[in-house]
């Protein structure tokens, strides 16, 4: 059977080796360390003994303060300051880093960013690209058992909890719009004498915006005094697509020169907490490069801008947050477990208390874009890793391939025609060396034709015998030089790594996104949707279908009219027979689990299937493949394997003659033996 009739088999086999290491790289369990962690961060934040949680109120509303700080019994009211909100929009429709921010005084927080120049569906008019609910939503609020997570906002560990009189991620801070809607500063004056102030501020021509955190002091027993902020990545970043073999969203987090530490969501919270890194003992240069969630396409990451801000960076932590209205729902309830549907990203930040009239400032960068290297802006190339973990354990051949698909973009300016060529371009490579591959096979299988009846003969003779059959058949092979060619599936396995490239760039490649190719093919990154059929019927592996997808139709019909057409053996014997039909039943196999994969995928196999049926259809009638046997010929690797192979028969020969000898010379030397070892007759 030639390579290429192996081909569905090994694509298949790859698409397994995928799944399993989907499988294996499931989250496991946090730590005790971890546990105990979160708990202390839990009680933290709890400020009434029944247990309840301080502060449980939404964005909009006025929070109670009513939790009052170690050791003290009357401590003074903290005055409640007014609910605030208000969009500001940074930059205008087209240019870089457009996007609409929803700023709240509920923790001096960011409750909600969308990206203007990107969209939730494809097909948008302009008015309707001007409607912001039409923009791409990188997050929203996140609740945790009634209790309103933010990104941005600060967070209290136990030790800044005994010095601060009020929860400071759950009251309302002082809002300043800064001029020109440039931004906005959230101020929080604690009753403690601490002073916090948060100011936002947008990044021109970027998708960035810088957070800037103040803490002065204005009592004079808190100076020096030294404890750990939770500064607020993210919290209530969703699913960008609904692809089951990418978790989303996931946390993020990377030392400076390392690689990122990735956690995904875990729906049944088994990791409930979990230091993602944390930094090194050797200065700056092993301290926390950034931290953060992505989706499949988008990422929010927050990274610190100057020395101070990174050596005061202890740790960066993922805490799985507990999608409380989803667990109501009455169709939820059954898998209400399964709530821990989001994630919060928090780095650890450690700060000493300046004296009177003094400030510790530290300074951050967010970045709230796509998950594009050519989108990361002055100070982002640290994100680039990951794009590499997207990529896998083949990042580099898919980055070539990346690399390759945008150059012809770049020529034909469509991603489907690119992805095309790029397939053509991939066959072309191969076809000298898969063309000297069959010819070599075509010519094996001419000269086991005409060795087969020796081989026959054989069998017949040492039927009874399969030691000898197996040392007669390999003296046949060896003087008729009838070893199968070496190298026969090199170009297959040439094929694997690039397919598991092109399987991962297309996968998760921001480029596709939302790009068109022709007719109902909208989005290259998507199945190609040709109709919506909506049937409310779950399906193993496809799952429920509500889409009429005819792609990967076609791609099985081309891959069973492809393995029609490739040449069969005159004599197959009942393996080949039982591998033959296999390989008919694959395509079938492999459309299945392809059902809902992106149409980008399918136009690589659609492409590769149709190529080879012009192999073998048009090319070998004009340009036939010489199946002349060829004279024996052994060079020096076939003729030492001949000559190991040769030594082993004498070997197994001589072990044969020497246990039958010595078989022999027991019975005659003791004939009656049995009875003379037996001890004397009592």
């Amino acid at each position: 059977m030639g390579p290429e009739k192996r081909l569905p088999l090994a694509l298949f086999t790859c698409f397994v080796v995928i799944l399993g290491l989907q499988i294996f790289n499931m989250p496991k369990g946090g730590t005790k360390e971890d546990q105990q962690k979160i708990e202390e961060q839990k009680a933290a934040e709890e400020g009434t003994q029944d247990g309840s949680v301080a502060g449980a109120a939404a964005p909009g509303t006025t929070a109670s303060t009513s939790g009052s700080p170690a050791g003290t019994l009357d401590a003074e009211p903290i005055p409640e300051l007014p609910a605030w909100d208000k969009w500001v929009t940074f930059g205008s429709a087209g240019e870089r880093g457009y996007m609409a921010v929803h700023f709240d005084s509920f923790g001096g927080s960011i409750s909600e960013i969308r990206l203007g120049n990107y969209f939730t569906e494809v097909g948008f008019s302009d008015d309707e690209k001007e409607d912001r609910a039409n923009w791409v939503k990188i997050v929203e609020p996140a609740v945790e058992l009634e209790r309103i997570l933010l990104t941005g906002m600060i967070r209290l560990g136990p030790e800044a909890s005994r010095k601060f009189r009020s929860n400071v991620s759950a009251v309302h801070w002082k809002p300043e719009v800064l001029a020109g809607d440039k931004g906005v500063q959230f101020t929080h004056v604690d009753p403690s004498g601490l002073i916090l102030t948060k100011t936002f501020k947008s990044v021109p021509d970027e998708h960035q915006l810088t957070v800037d955190l103040s803490l002065g002091n204005t009592a004079d027993d808190m100076v020096g005094a030294k404890f750990s902020l939770g500064m607020v990545a993210s919290a209530g970043m969703g699913k960008e697509t609904n692809d089951s073999a990418y978790p989303e969203p996931q946390a993020v987090a990377a030392r400076l020169d390392d690689e990122p530490e990735i956690s995904p969501v875990d729906a049944k919270a088994r990791e409930r907490f979990k230091t993602l890194v944390s930094a090194g003992d050797d200065g700056l240069d092993e301290s926390i490069a950034y931290f953060g969630t992505f989706n499949k396409y988008f990422a929010l990451l927050m990274r610190p801008v100057d020395e101070a801000t990174r050596g005061s960076l202890k740790s960066a932590d993922k805490v799985a947050v507990y999608d409380q209205a989803w667990a109501k729902l009455p169709e939820n309830l059954a898998d209400r477990d399964e709530g821990f549907l989001d994630i919060m990203v928090e780095g650890s930040l450690r700060m000493k208390v300046p004296a009177v009239g003094e400030t510790t400032d530290r300074s951050f960068v967010l970045y709230a874009g796509p998950k594009d290297a050519t989108a990361f802006g002055p100070g982002d190339e640290a994100f680039a890793d990951i794009l590499r973990e997207d990529l896998g354990f083949f990042d580099g051949i898919a980055t070539v391939i990346l690399g390759y698909l945008r150059f012809l973009h770049g020529i034909v300016g469509n991603w489907g025609w690119a992805i095309i060529f790029l397939t053509i371009t991939v066959r072309l490579m191969l076809f000298p060396l898969q063309r000297r591959m069959q010819t070599s096979m075509a010519r094996h299988a001419t000269k086991m034709r005409r060795v087969q009846p020796k081989i026959d003969a054989v069998k017949e003779k040492y039927k009874n015998d399969p030691q000898r059959l197996r040392q007669e058949q390999a003296k046949v092979f060896q003087s008729e030089g009838a070893m199968p060619p070496i190298g026969g599936c090199l170009p297959m396995f040439l094929q694997i790594p690039i397919f598991f490239g092109l399987f991962s760039a297309l996968r998760v490649a921001f480029d596709l996104r939302h790009e068109p190719f022709i007719g109902w093919i909208k989005d290259l990154s998507q199945p190609d949707r040709l109709a919506e059929i909506n049937f409310n019927t779950y399906l193993p592996i496809i799952g429920e279908i509500q889409y009429f997808n005819i792609l990967p139709i076609l791609m099985v019909v081309l891959w069973v009219g492809q393995q029609k057409v490739m040449p069969k053996p005159a004599a197959m014997n009942e393996q080949a027979a039982q591998m033959q039909k296999i390989m008919m039943w694959m395509p079938i196999m492999f459309g299945f689990f392809l059902y809902n994969y992106a149409s980008g995928l399918s136009l690589y196999m659609i492409t590769t299937s149709f190529f080879g049926i012009i192999e073998s259809t048009v090319i070998r009638r004009v340009w036939p493949i010489d199946e002349t046997e060829q004279p024996k010929k052994k060079s020096k690797l076939m003729a030492k394997l001949e000559a190991m192979q040769e030594q082993a028969i004498a070997m197994q020969e001589a072990q044969a003659k020497q246990r039958g000898a010595g078989g022999k010379g027991g019975q005659k030397g003791n004939p009656k033996g049995n009875q003379k070892g037996g001890g004397k007759k009592r």
